[in-house]
């Protein structure tokens, strides 16, 4: 998928579930919030693999403020080679290969935002990003800018935001073409909907601009459903697609047009889009609502 289907898509799926306007009722109320969910898939035998998934998020409300932070993390590894036999061609053991990470993702934030008016207001944040298997052994970023809240519901919420952000980036591979520090421009749109009382949908568009090179520009789309299934416990599936533009350099095996390995690496770009598709049960912890006059 390009770049240039990534963006409408994702901008129609914003506005569809933004829905039609209509006046701001109460908000919903003050204090904590807590998402959280775990997954672990092992599997053994033929195939030994293991996967190990974990999310959390905690959002504290004020009246005109809100202060959120969380992260995630994903990691898989499996048998490589699946099987292996150990010992001479007459006197082996038959064993598991030695456990290889195939994938690993690590991500945090902190965010602050806090309404001037009942529209307007500045937000100031931080991220945190480790995917070496993307080239990126760190990127740490720092944002501040301003924001428009265009419904503030129980039901529902939408704000657009627009950010000045710097940025430092280590890489697994060295790259003397591109700065490891930078000053860039952030656009984002989020949208927050319920729909009735067992399910709502989380979705959240961020185009990031490198102001020195702007040829790089990277481009998060984040989107979860989540249908209740009892008053603290959902089920949540969730699509996440992250592109860049200039993806970093990765250690690439080379292998002859034969198909034998040289035992030789290559340095490479790595993949310019990367999709995650969860399914998971979340734990919600929410204050009270308040009584009803």
């Amino acid at each position: 998928m390009t770049i240039k289907r990534i963006i409408p898509a994702a901008l129609l799926a914003v506005v569809a579930a933004a829905g039609p306007a209509r006046a701001d009722d109460a908000p919903p109320p003050l204090g904590w919030y807590f998402t959280g969910g775990l997954s672990y898939v092992l599997t053994s035998g033929n195939s030994p693999a293991s996967t190990f998934g974990a999310k959390a998020d905690v959002k504290r409300l004020w009246s005109r403020s809100i202060f959120t932070f969380g992260g995630g993390a994903v990691r898989t590894s499996a048998a490589e080679p699946a099987r292996q036999a150990v010992g001479t061609p007459t006197d082996f053991e038959v064993e598991a290969g030695p456990s290889v990470p195939k994938a690993a993702k690590y991500a945090a934030y902190a965010n602050f935002d806090h309404q001037i008016t009942d529209k307007f207001g500045w937000t100031v944040g931080t991220e945190f990003l480790r995917d070496r298997f993307a080239g990126v052994d760190s990127r740490v970023l720092g944002a501040a800018g301003v924001r428009y809240l265009f419904a503030n519901r129980k039901d529902f919420t939408f704000k657009t935001g627009l950010a000045l952000t710097v940025a430092h980036q280590s890489d697994v591979v060295e790259d003397p073409t591109v700065d490891d520090t930078f000053v860039g421009l952030r656009a984002s749109a989020d949208v927050d909907r319920k729909f009735g009382s067992a399910s709502s949908y989380v979705g959240g568009l961020a185009l990031d601009e490198n102001l020195n090179d702007t040829d790089d520009f990277r481009l998060r789309f984040a989107n979860t459903l989540a249908v209740t299934m009892t008053k603290k416990l959902a089920l949540q599936v969730g699509l996440l697609m992250l592109y860049d533009h200039q993806p970093s350099l990765v250690e690439v095996p080379l292998f002859l047009s034969s198909g034998l390995p040289t035992g030789l690496t290559v340095a490479a770009r790595a993949a310019t889009l990367d999709t995650t598709f969860t399914v998971s049960f979340v734990v919600n912890l929410a204050p009270p609502s308040p009584p009803k006059p």
